[in-house]
């Protein structure tokens, strides 16, 4: 895992965006480039500095668009994760339909994560069984979960699903999430993490996973194989 700090937001994510563009350059420009995903506060942002700034810089129709969570709310709603990555990321850019694949949150929660478990497998490359992705944007929580995998769920990282479901620890809402064996089969993973009352979490996910510093983003960062953390955070 790589840790590169930066001294504001706006540079932070322009690191992440020249990073996938590094990563989307290395693939053969006729085929597909397959990227899940995440929802919150910080992909709000990234989604406004692509639409900004570059939308120029790459051949969106080549992207397919997964999601790495999802919470099981209507599109329409504004806890959902696919209605901010539309209105600022997948309009703006002209991005058709037919390459966005959302998790249907307003349906049955465990219905759904087998159905978009089969969407994905049916429309990623495979390797080492599992369905493997160009590139996957993770956020981390100030809990230090990421994707929906909460440290009261630890068990979905060894999940041998694509897509499970989840429940938040304190909301009780549900979330249809990948799974660890999803996240971890040798994608790139690009973290951005700005904002606010993420300095502590940060600070702690730097000295790694061990048996005091237990959670999901420090399991994840300590098994991937490539996984680089962008901040603008003091830690």
């Amino acid at each position: 895992m790589t840790f590169e700090n930066y001294s504001d937001e706006s540079n932070a994510l322009q690191a992440v965006s020249e990073h996938l563009i590094h990563i989307y350059s290395q693939k053969d420009s006729h085929l597909p480039f397959y990227l899940a995903l995440s929802g919150g506060e910080t992909a709000k942002k990234m989604f406004s500095f692509w639409a900004e700034k570059y939308k120029e810089k790459m051949d969106w129709n080549r992207f397919r668009f997964f999601w790495v969570d999802e919470r099981c709310v209507s599109p329409t709603d504004n806890e959902s994760n696919y209605k901010y990555a539309d209105i600022l990321l997948f309009k703006p850019l002209g991005i058709k339909e037919e390459h966005v694949f959302r998790i249907f949150g307003e349906e049955n929660p465990e219905k759904e994560a087998e159905r978009y478990s089969k969407i994905v497998a049916n429309n990623v490359p495979v390797f080492n069984g599992f369905p493997k992705f160009d590139c996957i944007i993770l956020g981390i929580g100030p809990d230090a979960h990421t994707a929906s995998i909460f440290p009261s769920t630890m068990s979905l990282l060894t999940d041998e699903r694509l897509y499970a479901v989840s429940c938040h620890p304190k909301s009780g809402q549900f979330r249809v999430t990948m799974t660890g064996n999803v996240i971890l089969n040798r994608v790139p993973l690009l973290i951005p993490i700005v904002g606010k009352g993420k300095d502590n979490m940060v600070a702690t996910l730097k000295t790694g996973y061990s048996e005091t510093n237990q959670t999901p983003a420090a399991y994840v960062l300590s098994h991937a194989e490539t996984a680089t953390v962008f901040t603008s955070l003091e830690t």
